[in-house]
């Protein structure tokens, strides 16, 4: 069984501490989003995700008693923290920008993996490389280490979970799951009540979770988003369990806010937890309440002010559809809908880490259309090429307040360039642009003290805008058989 501690939190830090953290992200009240008015089928999918956030913050006692129980091993017996499950689920902690710097992959097949992949040249992001795979990926788990297990795929949750956890349970990990209350079930009916399995489940169903009139399936996926509200959720009640014992994590920094990684490097190669760090004890909750609050936030600002975007753009690629043109989906790590259960397949997909994407420059014609979901910069080589094929390109990218030191260099696309405004940038009647809202390098958490703040938001970000405009498209679309 889980077990509990009540630990001393000074009052005074306390305050500070709740003050601090409300002065984080873009300088927006971080109060609990509202439901957003429904004027078409996208916004079914926005206010699906307020509702789990909201339900996910119902399960913050059950999240911050296995934070707990996790950092027990993490802190006193030098445990690994690792993720397992399927490839998104399994890496969505790790080497992300406010995740936790010693978070890895648990890949039992580690050196099939290093095998598939080059050795670093200076040319490549890192995170195609050996190196990486061989820094980030751990091949057997033990029994002082805690392992998460999601998937965002329930139908490979289906045919993997089981004996993925029964090896781990073998090995003595603690084991937490993550993924729905049937899940949660299966795990129960095959291994019994254990004390190094947790599970943290949500009620979401299998499939997609939005009707469309006129259309035969339910679409747009909901479970692979609300495993990753939890996962996160999780990791802020870990981070507080780790203060509570004296700690704090290295938290790595964006990989487009500065280059070299001078911060991230020590993280990376020295140490787990910050040495001489005077600590804030944090009461349980408090972060994972403050980090719901943020995503709310974000999730519940993006459709409002640029409705008029998200009709046009699903338009235009209802209209690629009807006249047998091509709609392309560019997308970036994060976000992986393409074989989802709810995903209808509108798109031809290609999906890179640095929105690099050489296939276009044959692939583009003339009124095709390109649906970019990135990150924080505006993808000029893919912009160009679009242009210069007559297509129309949706480009979808959250602004920054603030420039970085210096420009970020990143693999094959150079140096990254951010904008504070979509004016700055070219304009035409090909083009829509629409802002991410998300925290403007990513993380969002303010821990007192500490100069990086923790927890991403992008993909959650990416997920809306995504499904929303494939529900939008798929509405119209659905409209014109009846």
């Amino acid at each position: 069984m889980l077990r509990l501690r009540d630990l001393s939190r000074p009052p005074l830090g306390l305050l500070v501490l709740a003050s601090l953290l409300s002065q984080s992200g873009r300088g927006r009240d971080c109060s609990a989003a509202e439901p957003i008015q429904v004027e078409q089928a996208g916004d079914h999918f926005v206010n699906f995700v307020l509702k789990e956030i909201e339900l996910a913050r119902k399960n913050l006692p059950a999240m911050a008693a296995a934070a707990d129980f996790a950092a027990e091993r993490i802190v006193d017996q030098d445990g690994q923290f690792l993720s397992a499950g399927d490839h998104s689920f399994s890496l969505e902690p790790v080497w992300r920008a406010g995740g936790i710097a010693f978070a890895r992959q648990y890949l039992p097949d580690k050196q099939s993996a290093v095998d598939a992949v080059a050795s670093a040249n200076g040319e490549i992001p890192y995170y195609r490389t050996k190196e990486f795979v061989e820094h980030f990926t751990v091949q057997q788990a033990t029994q002082r280490d805690v392992v998460l297990v999601g998937y965002e795929n329930e139908k490979e949750e289906r045919q993997q979970l089981i004996p993925l956890v029964e090896q781990l349970l073998r090995d003595g990990a603690l084991v937490v799951f993550f993924g729905s209350d049937a899940g949660a079930k299966s795990l129960q009916r095959k291994f019994g009540k254990r004390d190094n399995l947790v599970a943290l489940t949500h009620t979401v169903p299998d499939g997609g979770i939005i009707d469309v009139p006129g259309w035969k399936e339910k679409i747009c996926s909901g479970r692979s988003l609300v495993n990753r509200v939890y996962l996160w959720a999780f990791q802020a009640e870990l981070i507080s369990a780790f203060m509570r014992r004296g700690k704090i994590p290295g938290i790595l920094l964006s990989v487009t806010y500065e280059s070299p990684q001078i911060w991230n490097e020590p993280l990376l190669q020295k140490y787990k937890f910050i040495p001489a760090f005077d600590v804030t004890p944090v009461e349980k909750h408090l972060l994972g309440d403050t980090y719901l609050n943020h995503l709310s936030r974000i999730v519940g600002s993006i459709v409002p002010g640029q409705r008029k975007k998200f009709q046009q753009a699903a338009q235009w690629i209802a209209e690629a559809r009807r006249s047998r043109q091509t709609a392309f989906a560019l997308l970036i790590h994060g976000l992986a809908p393409e074989g989802l259960p709810g995903d209808p397949g509108l798109f031809q997909v290609f999906s890179e880490g640095n929105a690099y994407y050489p296939q276009m420059d044959k692939a583009c014609k003339k009124n095709d259309v390109a649906f970019f979901v990135g990150y924080n910069w505006y993808p000029t080589a893919l912009a160009d090429t679009v242009a210069k094929a007559g297509g129309k390109q949706i480009l979808c990218f959250t602004l920054v307040q603030d420039q970085p030191p210096t420009p970020a260099i990143y693999g094959e696309v150079g140096e990254l360039k951010h904008y504070t405004s979509f004016a700055e940038l070219p304009q035409d009647d090909n083009r829509i642009y629409i802002d991410l809202k998300f925290a403007q390098y990513n993380a969002v958490l303010k821990i007192p003290g500490y100069p990086v703040p923790a927890l991403e938001t992008s993909a959650f970000a990416e997920d809306v805008v995504y499904w929303h405009i494939v529900a939008d498209t798929i509405e119209l679309l659905a409209q014109q058989k009846r």
